[in-house]
């Protein structure tokens, strides 16, 4: 981080007197357009099945990392996920999931003492999420223990796999009373949010999925699919959540009323449906 008496960040233009930080490309950026950056990363981290590996990587070294091991997982990351990043970057990375791991590690304590401050004897085979405290069937703390490994409700477990800026809608959209899902899955693709009763699938992508043709053609191709079994698929950019957040999810949640409104006419007035929405 430097110190200047006034610069122009090189992202968005702004003149401010304030700390500045600089991108890999030797850019001058300010914080908030640095940390956007980071999450970009994070979010392409999490697109390219690399998040995984990467939380394993900081669970296991809790933020110390050795940097020969850095130098490995920055060229892991690189051959086998195509995911370009230096090492300062990918320590601003791994600092920002271990303060997550931390604040997660926290929650789980309240809720341990949450658990034992019931007055109720619970049964030695009951399980429950360490971060909420709900109580789980065993099929879902089997699969949770074979893949977290740790007892987690299914809304965590999606937490977990979900990146930033779709929680981020998600929990928009949840303030505003919108029923939706974190983290589904369909016959063709993974989804970040998803609308049963409106028929809708919310995506939300990092910028290579507007840059990159190979990667442009698979998502037509995924809500090709989506469309042929009734679902629209609305796409956003992270910028566009970073920037507009509150107002797309005003417009989503009018949205997915219009279009519950009307697929519930036509499950009970067939004769009646109007133009598809």
């Amino acid at each position: 981080m430097g110190w200047d008496k006034m610069f122009n960040c090189e992202r968005c233009s702004k003149r401010l007197w304030t700390s500045y930080r600089k991108l890999p490309d030797g850019k001058v950026v300010c914080n908030e357009c640095y940390n956007f950056f980071l999450m970009q990363l994070l979010d392409k981290i999490n697109d390219n099945k690399a998040y995984d590996i990467v939380y394993n990587f900081v669970e296991k070294y809790q933020g110390k990392y050795p940097t020969d091991l850095l130098e490995e997982l920055i060229k892991l990351l690189g051959i086998k996920y195509k995911i370009t990043i230096d090492e300062l970057s990918l320590r601003e990375v791994l600092q920002i999931i271990w303060g997550k791991m931390e604040q997660d590690n926290r929650l789980v304590k309240l809720a341990k003492l949450e658990r034992d401050l019931k007055r109720d004897v619970t049964n030695p085979h009951d399980y429950f999420c360490e971060v909420c405290n709900v109580k789980l069937p065993k099929t879902e703390y089997d699969y949770s223990m074979t893949n977290f490994g740790k007892s987690l409700c299914m809304h965590h477990q999606r937490e977990k796999r979900a990146s930033p800026h779709a929680l981020k809608l998600y929990e928009s959209l949840r303030k505003r009373g919108v029923f939706c899902e974190l983290e589904s899955f369909n016959s063709s693709k993974n989804v970040d949010i998803s609308v049963r009763d409106a028929r809708l699938y919310i995506g939300i992508d990092g910028e290579h999925h507007n840059l990159d043709p190979e990667q442009v053609v698979i998502d037509l191709m995924r809500d090709e699919e989506s469309y042929k079994e009734g679902y629209a698929t609305k796409r956003y950019s992270l910028k566009e959540i970073d920037e507009s957040l509150e107002g797309i999810a005003e417009t989503l949640t009018e949205v997915v009323k219009q279009r519950t409104k009307k697929f519930q006419q036509e499950k009970f007035f067939p004769q009646e449906s109007v133009t598809k929405f």
